[in-house]
Order: structure tokens, then C-alpha cells, then sequence
């Protein structure tokens, strides 16, 4: 059929639209062909063009897509628009809008810091005079049971003299890190004390014995290592996981079928995984652990760090100078070598050698990579000399003459003996520590502590888990601070009664990641005489009984 007549056969074009045309198009294919390399893509639209125009036009749509996706302002998923507010409201939001305070009421809390003991005399004696609550309290002549200086060969007045001359001849500061101009003479003196009372090649010194761990683990792992621990390790080995970034697993506490299970799965997993690199593995523990104080069986871990090539590292901040015949620590406690068994030894120059600051024990290649890449070592504050000489000096008597170690041993297995023979504590107390630990460590019974308080030890790691999981800043539970108070009560009890010092193990919720349990420290010293140990033991037990029974008020 032939259309109308008044249609036209054709549309003119204008000649003055099409001369531009051709003028436009005539340029820019000149530029276009200016840029190097252009006539592969021009003859690459012509081919694509010839066999499937309509691939041509999927193509420039996803060009121009593109080109828009990536110009336009970019959108948080979810996000919703807000209402537009004036100035005037702008500001006042502003003007009512509060921050978050960076430290939180300390009301709930305050009463820790009012029962810590500022001592008056040195914490070294067994007898010292104390003060609480701003000198509103204050006792003299407190049996301590709460020092840390087990040995107490520090505090012998020739040891001070050494401490004093060292400071007549070097001055009392460092003034710098130890890569710089920090250390002297005697730190490498005692340096070379530590490698070998210990039997390890090398030994690095470190100004504070808490930043140890967090400095040795991250100096030797990263991102992507593996980390397998106990579950009851200390809060300060929970920090050094977390910066090492290192992926972290563990195991239950002590039991070496758990960790075998675990380092074969992760043995399975690495050869099905097949990685480019093989990463860095160590199983950490604790000598004697900081908030249990029973000991780990060292033969089994070295047997499995061999079987599954694992380094292992031992923390024993508690250990040296209390366990061993001579107070060689872990390894001379089970007849082993330290330089073939334990890969790297934390310890600490402020528990049982009476002194300042902590250490790191291993070989040669891993002291030399602390020294340069350990951040505790390269940026902080070497210690004071007179603090080293008096570790070294300590170390002398020690290889002389080991009866302190022998009097100490036999103290913590009277200590110990007595509460887990008294029958009339036995449904109220657990002990947890061993017999060879200078601290004893007491805990309510699990009925006990579910009856008064109704929780357990799980629920109370769940509820820890579930503050960490919301970020939350203010990390209070009120059953854990009822049973803190508890213990502090018979803290009290013993100070107030019977003269007797002695302390609660100290957490902090917001730092610590694993299982934790509220408990009772009663620290032995070597130069106690058996009646102070008697004294110390009968008065605690009498606390006890009092204030479960409610005779304290």
C-alpha cells in the first residue's frame, strides 16, 4: 500500500546541520587517531560492530553506567535521609548535645581504691606499718602476707649498700632507652647473670616486668601466625595476643588431651590449605599461673611442641626463684634443659628476686632480634642501675648459697597443707594453688559462691563476653562486685583482728578475655619464722569463718 501523498517520501536536512556534522565528526576521528594505540580499539568496534550491533550497544550502556556510578556521590548502604533542619535547629542540637565522659562514674567502684595499703615501712620486712582511705586507718606492725618478695634477700642491709653505692657511682635514672644510651655496665653485667644462673644463651632486660609479654610476642609474631594458649592465662598475655594480631586459639587449662586435639586440627588444616608461606607457631603458658597458681605439666607441652614444630613460651614471672631445688624455676622443677625445651622465657626481676623490672630468656638470634625490634626495649627507659645491681647481687647469694629457696618451699607446703587439711574450710574454701607455690590462692567453693551470690564461673564469662561483644565502656557486674566486697570483708576481718595482711586477687572486666574467678592471695616469705606462718594461717581461717557465718558485722 502506498502511503498518503501528503507525507514526504523523505525529512530534508538542513545542509548547515550536516556540514557541522561531518566538520565535528571529521575531528575528532583526527583526534582520536592522535592518541597512541588508538586504531587497535577503532578496529576493534568496527569487527564487534560488523557481527553484532547489538553487542555495540550493551557495551556504550555499560560505559556510561560506569561513568556514572563512579562521578556521583557515594551512599552508605541503608542510609536514609534525614530531615533537612535549619540553621537555627542545627545549632541547637549542637548546643544540647553532650560527649560521652572518657572515664565513668567511679562511685560503684570507688571502695577499691580506698582499701589499697600504702605501706609506711618497706614492703620488703615480714612486719610492716600501713594506711588506709587517706591515713583515716592505719595498723603498724602488720604481719605481711601480701609481698611479692618471696626470697626477701633484698632486703638485707648489705644488699642495700650495694643498692646505695651503685647509686653514689651511677645516679638514680637511666634517662634513655637501653639502644641508646640507657644502659651501662652493670646491665650487661646482669644481663650475663640472668643467661647463666638460668642455662640460656642470652638474656634482654626490660624496665617494667608487665610490658615484657606484650613486647617479646609481638616482636616475634604477626599477622597470620598462630597462637595457642592456655585458657587461664594472665591479662598481661592476653594483651601481648592482641597486639601480636596473630590468630589466637586455646586450649583448656592443663589438659594436654585439648591441646594435642587442637594442634592436630590445626595440623590438618595447614597441609589442606596448602599456604604459600608456612607461619610462625607457639604454644604459650605460665610457670606458675598468676591467678591460679598451679603449674602446668612442662614434660607433655615439650613432647607436643616437638611432635607438631611449635616454639613454646613459658611466662615465669612466679616461677623463677620459687620453684627447682635452687629456684631455677620450671624447667629445674621437672629435671629438664631450658635451652632444648622452652624456647623463650618471660620473667620478672620484681617478684622473687626483690628488685625492678623483667627479662627475657632464650638464644642468642632471638635476644639480638629484641634488641631491635622489641618496642618495650628500643623506646622505653632502661632500669635504674641501682635496681640491676641489686638483681645481680641477689643472683650471687643465690648461686652461693640456696637455703632461702629451701626455707621458702617448705613454708608454702606448711601454708598449703593446712587449709586443704582443715576440715572445718573444706565446704568452704578451695585451693587452687600448688603445694610449691609461695602464694597460696583461695577461692569460695563453687556451691558456696552459686548459694550467696547465685552465679557460676561460666555465666560470669558468658556475661564478660557479652559486654566485650557490645563495646561497652562501662564493664560492671553487680554479683562479681558483691562477691569482691565478700573477699574484701575478710581481708578486713584479718587486717582489723589478727594484724594480718593479706590481699584480693585483682582483675580488671574490661581487660580480661578469658575465665576468671574472684579469689583470695596469702604470700609466704622465706625469713618467716614457722609461729608468723602459724599466725598468718590461724588468723586467715578464723577471717573466713567469721565472715561466712556473719560474725563479722
Amino acid at each position: 500500500m502506498q502511503p498518503p501523498a501528503v507525507l514526504p517520501k523523505s525529512i530534508v536536512v538542513p545542509d548547515f546541520i550536516l556540514r557541522t556534522s561531518s566538520y565535528l565528526w571529521y575531528y575528532c576521528q583526527n583526534a582520536v587517531n592522535a592518541v597512541p594505540g588508538s586504531h587497535y580499539v577503532v578496529d576493534y568496534v568496527k569487527r564487534s560492530h560488523q557481527h553484532d550491533p547489538y553487542r555495540t550497544v550493551v557495551e556504550i550502556f555499560l560505559i556510561i553506567y560506569g561513568i556514572v556510578y563512579f562521578l556521583r556521590k557515594p551512599r552508605k548502604q541503608g542510609f536514609q535521609a534525614g530531615p533537612k533542619l535549619s540553621n537555627k535547629e542545627v545549632e541547637a542540637l549542637l548546643d544540647e548535645w553532650q560527649p560521652e565522659p572518657l572515664a565513668q562514674d567511679s562511685s560503684k567502684v570507688e571502695w577499691r581504691t580506698q582499701k589499697i595499703p600504702v605501706a609506711l615501712t618497706s614492703c620488703s620486712n615480714t612486719y610492716l606499718d600501713i594506711e588506709r582511705v587517706d591515713e583515716a586507718e592505719a595498723v603498724k606492725d602488720v604481719l605481711n602476707c601480701s609481698s611479692n618478695n618471696f626470697l626477701q634477700i633484698s632486703s638485707e642491709t648489705s644488699v642495700k649498700e650495694v643498692a646505695k653505692n651503685a647509686i653514689h657511682r651511677y645516679g638514680v635514672g637511666s634517662c634513655g632507652p637501653a639502644g641508646f644510651y640507657g644502659n651501662l655496665d652493670v646491665h650487661t653485667i646482669l644481663e650475663y647473670d640472668l643467661a647463666r644462673y638460668f642455662n640460656t644463651e642470652n638474656a634482654v632486660l626490660y624496665g617494667q616486668d608487665f610490658c615484657v609479654a606484650a613486647s617479646v610476642v609481638s616482636a616475634f609474631t604477626k599477622r597470620g601466625d598462630v597462637i595457642v594458649a592456655d585458657d587461664r592465662c594472665s591479662v598481661s598475655l592476653q594483651n601481648a595476643f592482641q597486639l601480636s594480631r596473630s590468630t589466637v586459639y586455646y586450649y583448656d587449662h592443663n589438659d594436654m588431651d585439648s591441646l594435642e586435639e587442637l594442634l592436630q586440627q590445626l595440623q590438618e588444616r595447614e597441609l589442606q590449605d596448602k599456604l604459600p608461606a608456612l607461619p610462625r607457631k607457639f604454644i604459650v603458658t605460665e610457670g606458675l599461673f598468676h591467678n591460679l597458681g598451679d603449674i602446668p605439666p612442662l614434660p607433655k607441652l615439650v613432647e607436643l611442641k616437638r611432635k607438631y614444630k611449635f616454639r613454646l613460651l613459658v611466662d615465669e614471672t612466679f616461677s623463677l626463684g620459687v620453684l627447682g631445688a635452687t629456684g631455677r624455676g620450671i624447667t629445674e622443677h621437672f629435671g629438664l634443659d631450658r635451652q632444648s625445651s622452652v624456647d623463650l622465657t618471660i620473667g620478672s626481676l620484681g617478684t622473687a628476686l626483690g628488685s625492678s623490672g623483667g627479662f627475657a630468656l632464650g638464644d642468642n638470634v632471638m635476644s639480638l632480634h629484641q634488641r631491635i625490634g622489641s618496642h618495650a626495649y628500643t623506646f622505653s627507659a632502661s632500669l635504674p642501675s641501682f635496681t640491676v645491681t641489686v638483681g645481680s647481687e641477689v643472683l650471687r647469694r643465690l648461686e652461693e648459697d640456696n637455703t632461702a629457696v629451701k626455707k621458702l618451699r617448705q613454708l608454702a607446703n606448711q601454708m598449703h597443707q593446712f587449709f586443704r587439711d582443715d576440715q572445718e574450710l573444706r565446704n568452704v574454701i578451695e585451693v587452687t594453688s600448688n603445694n610449691d607455690s609461695s602464694v597460696l590462692h583461695l577461692r569460695l567453693t563453687d556451691d558456696l559462691r552459686f548459694e550467696k551470690f547465685q552465679y557460676t564461673e561460666d555465666s560470669l564469662f558468658e556475661d564478660i563476653n557479652a559486654m566485650h561483644s557490645k563495646y561497652l565502656t562501662d564493664k560492671h557486674i553487680e554479683y562479681y562486685e558483691l562477691e569482691e566486697k565478700f573477699l574484701q570483708q575478710i581481708v578486713d576481718f584479718a587486717l582489723k583482728e589478727y594484724g594480718v595482711l593479706i590481699s584480693r586477687n585483682t582483675f580488671v572486666l574490661k581487660h580480661e578475655t578469658l575465665p576468671i574467678t574472684p579469689s583470695l592471695k596469702v604470700c609466704c616469705g622465706a625469713k618467716m619464722s614457722d609461729q608468723d606462718l602459724f599466725r598468718a594461717c590461724n588468723s586467715v581461717k578464723m577471717a573466713i569463718l567469721s565472715v561466712v557465718n556473719g560474725k563479722s558485722q
